[in-house]
């Protein structure tokens, strides 16, 4: 048979040649692929712990609203911050800055802060969020030291104060307030007084049409009846008569928010300075009886409120039924807001009751126990 190969040239190496190429080019596909696939991990890991930084910067912002407790509302001066910082579960951090803006307004820059074990510097993300808040302050129309929608009767040494008067012993009060009448009482009801003097204001007492409408005794502005009653630090349930209501501290020296604490509104000797900025509201789920003891802030009564004894108050009294005033030479300075009302003194009982228009007390007990919402324009943003 003829040599078929017999011309045929020798082709040495080339498999190799061919082998090496072939490694070389999946060789760098492989490496390629490995490079894509880390730089997409990385990425997932970046955006991973960037919205985790994102989450805790949310949580900081959203918590320090959650657990407001009010002690801003007073003590913070404009333009003054103050730091703090949470620890976010199985995420990181958040640092909040919250600074003063003005008497209603606050700014709150949180900054969240994450980082991922064992994934080097570029696992540590840094997120920051603001916002800005404002004091939900409610809008109260006392216009008098009592102001009721039926008819009232001051009888007996009761004293009622038209004139802006600041708490004894209170510091920081505007005294050039304008004073109020002394009595605020829709047109057509009967206002008795048994001694002339015993009513004062400017007028002594005002007719105003608009406190015959139900709605000046449960809205007020941004808040109503209902969302102050949610929001009682002191809930009263039906039927019971509380003691005396007095302000005490814990065993850290500072105020004990307990249901017998209604705050400080004394400033003479033996009063308890770490319960002047608490304003707490006070919801009484039925009649109510106060027979001695002292508080502050707001005072809701669903139903009829008597006082009794040295009773000392200051802020605001709401009063859905009667107010009728009992036997004592309680002091009560800011504003009672009632239905009707019967304001007088056993004979034989020693003292004088007082009931005094305090702008400087209204203002405070609505301010110290406003909470705070996000202002309604632009109050979000993400700085970086």
């Amino acid at each position: 048979m003829p040599d078929n190969h017999r011309g045929s040239r020798g082709r040495k190496g080339f498999a190799l040649v061919l082998a090496l190429g072939a490694l070389v080019i999946i060789g760098t596909l492989v490496a390629g692929t490995s490079f894509l696939v880390m730089q997409e991990t990385r990425l997932g890991r970046n955006q991973l712990v960037q919205a985790r930084a994102f989450a805790a910067a949310e949580f900081g912002l959203n918590k320090i609203q959650a657990d407001w407790d009010l002690t801003p509302n007073l003590m913070m001066n404009n333009g003054a911050t103050f730091d703090t910082t949470y620890i976010v579960p199985d995420q990181g951090t958040a640092r909040v800055r919250y600074t003063r803006l003005n008497n209603e307004t606050f700014w709150l820059v949180s900054e969240g802060r994450v980082g991922q074990g064992g994934l080097g510097a570029a696992s540590t993300a840094v997120k920051r969020v603001n916002a800005i808040l404002r004091l939900r302050i409610p809008t109260v129309r006392a216009n008098g030291a009592i102001t009721t929608m039926g008819d009232i009767e001051v009888k007996g040494s009761a004293q009622v104060n038209g004139a802006n008067t600041n708490p004894p012993g209170w510091l920081g009060c505007d005294a050039s307030a304008p004073g109020k009448a002394g009595i605020v009482a829709p047109p057509g009801v009967t206002v008795e007084i048994q001694k002339p003097t015993s009513v004062t204001g400017t007028p002594q007492v005002l007719r105003d049409p608009l406190v015959a409408d139900s709605a000046t005794y449960i809205r007020y502005g941004d808040e109503t009846w209902n969302s102050l009653a949610a929001q009682a630090n002191i809930i009263i349930t039906t039927g019971i008569t509380p003691g005396m209501a007095e302000p005490v501290v814990d065993a850290s020296g500072r105020c004990d928010k307990i249901p017998s604490n209604w705050g400080e509104p004394s400033r003479a000797a033996g009063s308890v300075s770490a319960c002047y900025n608490y304003f707490p509201i006070i919801y009484s789920q039925g009649n109510l009886q106060v027979n001695s003891g002292r508080g502050q802030g707001i005072l809701l009564v669903d139903g009829d409120l008597q006082i009794n004894g040295s009773f000392m108050w200051t802020g605001l009294i709401v009063v859905r039924d009667d107010f009728d005033k009992g036997n004592g030479n309680a002091m009560i300075h800011g504003a009672v807001m009632a239905r009707d009302a019967s304001l007088f003194d056993d004979s034989s009982i020693l003292g004088n009751t007082t009931y005094s228009y305090s702008e400087c007390g209204i203002s405070r007990a609505l301010r110290g126990s406003a909470q705070v919402v996000q202002a309604r324009e632009r109050a979000w943003g993400e700085l970086f």
